[in-house]
């Protein structure tokens, strides 16, 4: 796991937008690099 500053996040985030990355795929990278479980989100279904 490593320490990051929110600097240092929104850098990294900022240097992923510039690589044409989604921000799902930011998001996802920036929680492997921190050691965190990034949560899967799941569709609601519409009741009809």
């Amino acid at each position: 796991m490593e320490d990051m500053t929110k600097e240092e996040m929104q850098r990294f985030l900022n240097r992923e937008a510039e690589k044409g990355s989604t921000e799902y795929e930011a998001l996802k990278a920036l929680a492997d690099i921190l050691g965190i479980e990034f949560p899967e989100l799941k569709q609601k279904k519409r009741a009809e």
